[in-house]
């Protein structure tokens, strides 16, 4: 049984549309249903809601950066965020925003991570926030993270972590064309598998002949 289904493409045009294309489809995909069956609408605080025949699946958006990201799950309220490694101050930001645990752990990267260490900390956060409803209101930047001590992770995986003091879990992880993805959920039934996250691409990559 899978947590969630994720789709991430690369985009051109408005972002907002594009990005509700994309949702609908995944969502008609994970139902088997025609995408002319599935609409979007958005409650007042922007955050996307499914209707038609996906009423009642849960959902997440993320863009940016010529990229979009979605998240449907039939079992648990979701979030997702996308970003794409570019330079950034990480240390100062992180010292800035972020709890010192969180800080003190991307210093501890090697200088060339730690643009990388912060996407990874902030997709986190941003998905986390999604997923409760909160965004990151409320000190959700200070949200307490598991801080592996082996870091990165193999390049393609998305290893699911708990979030300290809570019933959410998320997975983040780096893809192909320098992007960070994070995906969070709570009360995964147990009957879901740890690694029950099913990730789409589009346009999916290129294999050798």
């Amino acid at each position: 049984m899978e947590w969630v289904v994720v789709r991430i493409a690369t985009i051109t045009g408005d972002p907002r549309d594009r990005a509700s294309e994309h949702l609908v489809s995944t969502a008609a995909d994970l139902l088997g249903v025609p995408a002319a069956e599935v609409g979007v609408a958005r409650d007042q605080t922007g955050r996307p809601r499914l209707t038609g025949a996906a009423r009642g699946l849960h959902a997440s958006i993320s863009h940016g950066r010529a990229v979009v990201a979605v998240a449907v799950s039939a079992v648990t309220p979701v979030g997702v965020d996308v970003e794409r490694e570019r330079a950034l101050p990480g240390a100062a930001l992180a010292r800035r925003w972020m709890a010192p645990a969180d800080a003190d752990w991307l210093t501890d990267q090697p200088e060339s991570l730690h643009t990388s260490a912060f996407l990874w900390l902030w997709t986190q956060k941003e998905a986390i926030g999604k997923a409760r409803g909160t965004g990151l209101r409320g000190g959700g930047l200070r949200q307490p993270l598991l801080l592996p001590t082996v870091w990165p992770d193999p390049p393609g995986s998305l290893p699911m972590r708990p979030v300290p003091g809570s019933r959410t879990e998320v997975a983040c992880g780096t893809l192909p064309g320098g992007l960070v993805l994070a995906v969070a959920g709570q009360d995964r039934p147990r009957q879901v598998a740890t690694d029950g996250i099913r990730l789409l691409v589009d346009p999916p990559p290129a294999t050798a002949p």
